[in-house]
């Protein structure tokens, strides 16, 4: 299995259940314009890789991007929901059988209004450091 493929297990798994909104790793097509009651909720997305290996063990350290799509007024949902994600991931006891994760670290976090005015979107990046087991 990837380390890509395992990070995104890693993630979703802590994530799924323990936040205010749903998590995705296929977000379902959404429509433009679709009701307010589709939102919140969180895409598991975009990842980039850094071989971690020593003599002994293979490794990668990979950051992965997280989306949060709110509809309500103010930033103040998008924002509660990345509180939510941080103190789930960052620093985290994360754990997937076969492989040790090393550490979880936000990296970057930004919230942004949608050019449709009422879209509110966060925008997260974590690096988790990763060694498979031997």
């Amino acid at each position: 299995m990837s380390f890509e493929t395992v990070a995104q297990e890693i993630v979703f798994t802590a994530l799924d259940g323990n936040v205010t909104a749903g998590v995705y790793d296929d977000v379902p097509y959404l429509p433009e314009g679709m009701p307010r009651e589709s939102f919140p909720y969180v895409g598991i997305g975009n990842d980039s890789t850094v071989a971690w290996d020593t003599d002994d063990t293979l490794g990668k350290e990979v950051t992965i991007g997280i989306d949060i799509w709110s509809r309500s007024a103010g930033f103040k949902e998008t924002k509660s929901i990345m509180g939510e994600i941080y103190d789930i991931l960052n620093r985290g006891a994360l754990s997937k059988v076969g492989y040790n994760v090393v550490d979880c670290l936000c990296e970057f976090s930004e919230t942004l209004r949608d050019p449709d005015g009422e879209t509110r979107h966060g925008v997260m990046r974590f690096k988790l450091t990763i060694q498979k087991e031997t």
